[in-house]
């Protein structure tokens, strides 16, 4: 018998869109084909899988034989998540206690995009499971579901053994912006692993009405970095009773703190704000004898010369300030979420989000954007890192000179919620240059809600 006659090709239904086919092959003698289609299922989101999807998450004890088959539940889990099947909800919370580690963090994960409150007991119980990764995910979803209910147990999920966890919870927590949460998440800025602390920061930033009183007695903490990060959320609430106290941290003439980095982040704050009372302090940081504390005052000057000339966009989804004569459109078309012009015409930008790409990172697209790039024959492409909304970023500057007058389009990116966004501004070289200011206000001001 030629076995090779019965076997599906799972990349060939994909590319016929044979989504019966691959629903078909979910049910295949052989594990491999049923791993493969649970596998292409994800990506295809075909509403007509979604019970053949459900049925694929059952486990029976002989499964325990065959390792494949535990990455066709997970995949099944993961399918389902991104079909946000409601219908799957019951399933996915008994697969919470799958044996497959893999299979428990992929239903939490699913049941977070899918969002329905009959999970948040069962997902409170995975908080206790012996998997750091099931416990992050589980936490993850909490925040997504986004009940208050689940407050306590993300408290308790702050102190967690594994940072990962801890990080995640204090995100979940700023998601949520109880007001319980408020004390945990500073203690947390505390904590040991820098990544906390900055998610800390984050969730802090979105309870900035809470938050502010308690940041300022932060900035008094015997602990440095403590007072660094305070100081930073401070910049980033962007609360005009923030400015005298970080004046103090500063150097008002008086005082200072006594740490450089402190310093440079309280002049980093200042700019932040915007307030024109802290200009002389921040002239007078321009004189200190530590270049990082110098570079950050020259740039909280800059910020602050501009911020008359500024408007603020803010949605649901994110929020950054602008120069006033800049045009800015709200579209949601395909991937690009707003554009924008200089009144001239002559620069352009766009800001763009793209989903589905949990594979990717944000360095990976930084190399794809230099492949385009050298593919248009930029003469020149510079390539740094960034920070954007509190997470890693990735800084890319190509020139043209082949045009008359030369181009320069600068492509900032960065990933947030599994999703990636990148900033495209384009134009002529000349007037890039000019408006870097303005580029760099806006990268500065945007947060993700």
């Amino acid at each position: 018998m030629d076995y090779n006659k019965y076997k599906v090709d799972v990349d060939e239904l994909v590319a016929e869109n044979n989504v019966q086919g691959l629903i078909d092959a979910l049910e295949h003698e052989d594990f491999i084909v049923r791993k493969e289609a649970s596998s292409a299922l994800k990506y295809v989101r075909d509403k007509r899988a979604e019970d053949a999807l459900i049925k694929s998450l059952h486990y029976e004890n002989w499964h325990s034989q065959f390792s494949v088959l535990s990455a066709v539940r997970s995949n099944a889990a993961e399918a389902l998540g991104k079909l946000n099947s409601q219908k799957a909800v019951p399933y996915l919370i008994i697969t919470l206690e799958d044996p497959d580690i893999e299979v428990r963090w992929k239903s939490a994960e699913a049941l977070g995009r899918i969002r329905d409150p009959v999970a948040i007991d069962p997902l409170i119980n995975a908080l206790n499971d012996y998997d750091g990764d099931v416990r992050k995910y589980a936490t993850k979803a909490l925040g997504d579901i986004g009940d208050d209910y689940a407050i306590e147990p993300l408290i308790e999920a702050l102190r967690d053994i594994d940072w990962p966890v801890r990080k995640v919870a204090a995100t979940a927590l700023g998601k949520i912006g109880d007001e319980r949460a408020l004390k945990p998440l500073l203690n947390a800025l505390n904590d040991n692993d820098i990544d906390v602390r900055r998610h800390a920061i984050g969730a802090l930033v979105k309870m900035e009405k809470h938050a502010v009183k308690p940041l300022l007695n932060k900035l008094h903490d015997p602990d440095w970095q403590t007072r660094a990060i305070s100081a930073e959320a401070l910049g980033r609430v962007g609360n005009r009773k923030a400015v005298k106290e970080l004046i103090k941290s500063l150097g008002d003439g008086k005082v200072k703190d006594e740490n450089r980095y402190v310093r440079g982040k309280a002049a980093e704050a200042l700019g932040r704000i915007g307030d024109k009372s802290a200009v002389k302090f921040l002239e007078n940081a321009l004189n200190e004898p530590y270049i990082f504390i110098r570079k950050r005052a020259q740039e909280a000057l800059d910020l602050i010369e501009l911020t008359p000339d500024l408007g603020h966009f803010e949605n649901d989804e994110f929020c950054f300030d602008f120069p006033l004569f800049w045009d800015v459109e709200d579209i949601y078309k395909w991937e690009k979420l707003i554009i924008g012009y200089w009144p001239s015409k002559s620069l352009k930008f766009s800001i763009n989000r793209k989903t589905s790409v949990e594979d990717v990172t944000v360095d990976e697209f930084a190399e794809m954007i230099t492949e385009v790039f050298k593919e248009q024959h930029m003469d020149k492409i510079f390539q740094n890192e960034d920070t954007i909304a509190g997470s890693r970023a990735f800084k890319i500057i190509g020139e043209n000179y082949q045009f008359d007058p030369p181009k320069k389009t600068v492509v900032t990116a960065f990933k947030k919620y599994n999703n990636l966004y990148y900033f495209w501004f384009t134009g002529n070289t000349e007037d890039v240059n000019e408006s870097l200011k303005y580029i760099k206000i806006m990268i500065n001001s945007f947060h993700m809600k």
